[in-house]
């Protein structure tokens, strides 16, 4: 009976090999499957339990968390113990200020839904009907995260997020296409829990964003800022394609054209 064996893509069927084969033959072919398993194997397979949604309310204290969890990549990044304290004297502050009432996070995440989830783009049409210039015509920022499922339940686990908006500046969205980035798309939020890194999220997360900005009109370029050398290599990895801007001694600037 013919048998087949899978592996990561990769199809093997007993019955191609001869039944004249000698045992040298054998392990050549053995050695032969064996090598071809493990160059197929070494990509990073999709992991189904994964799921990259955009954010939603009952996501948004874990997003909080995780994202002020992972600022301490780029603290344990800095180069020597003076720089490693203002770093982290500097997130702290950080937290403290986006984390109250008002602030970018706001209070068990509240912040992230009211800027990812309900932005406004300005009408820009001279015959627009309304006297309101704020129109609702298309959100000009979003959220996605990466959630996984963590029970036979309806439990789940915030385990990545990227945050996207038009425009560079984090309180304002540009409102007219004469603007200088109205047609640049910057990056936000970027964290991957260190118990998921490693495995795609990242590229998924980043995957969808750059899939949403596509989707938004005159978009050129996608853009952000990192301080973290590790995160600037993920950035600039051939799967996520962005190129390096600008660089000081203190952050980077990294941009992709789409």
């Amino acid at each position: 009976e013919d048998q087949k064996w899978s592996a990561s893509g990769l199809i093997l069927h007993a019955s191609f090999i001869p039944l004249t084969l000698t045992t040298s033959d054998l392990q050549v072919v053995i050695v032969t499957v064996i090598m071809s398993l493990s160059t197929t194997c070494t990509s990073t397979p999709m992991d189904k339990t994964i799921e990259i949604r955009p954010i939603e309310s009952r996501d948004a204290s874990q997003a909080t968390t995780l994202w002020c969890d992972g600022l301490q990549q780029t603290v344990d990044t800095a180069p020597d113990d003076e720089k490693r304290q203002k770093y982290a004297d500097f997130f702290a502050k950080c937290v403290k200020d986006e984390c109250s009432p008002g602030g970018a996070m706001g209070v068990d995440g509240e912040g992230l839904i009211e800027y990812f989830c309900r932005s406004t783009v300005r009408s820009t049409s001279e015959d627009a009907s309304s006297s309101d210039d704020e129109q609702q015509q298309g959100r000009d920022a979003t959220m996605f995260v990466a959630v996984q499922q963590v029970d036979e339940g309806e439990k789940e686990r915030v385990i990545g997020m990227v945050g996207v908006k038009r425009g560079m500046d984090s309180k304002t969205f540009p409102s007219d296409r004469s603007t200088d980035d109205y047609g640049t798309f910057s990056v936000w939020k970027m964290s991957v829990g260190e118990a998921s890194r490693g495995k795609g999220v990242g590229k998924r997360l980043m995957a969808a964003a750059e899939e949403w900005v596509r989707r938004q009109p005159d978009a050129e370029t996608m853009r952000l800022y990192t301080a973290n050398p590790i995160a600037a290599s993920f950035y600039t990895n051939k799967d996520v394609g962005f190129t390096v801007l600008k660089k000081t001694d203190h952050y980077g600037i990294y941009e992709k054209k789409l």
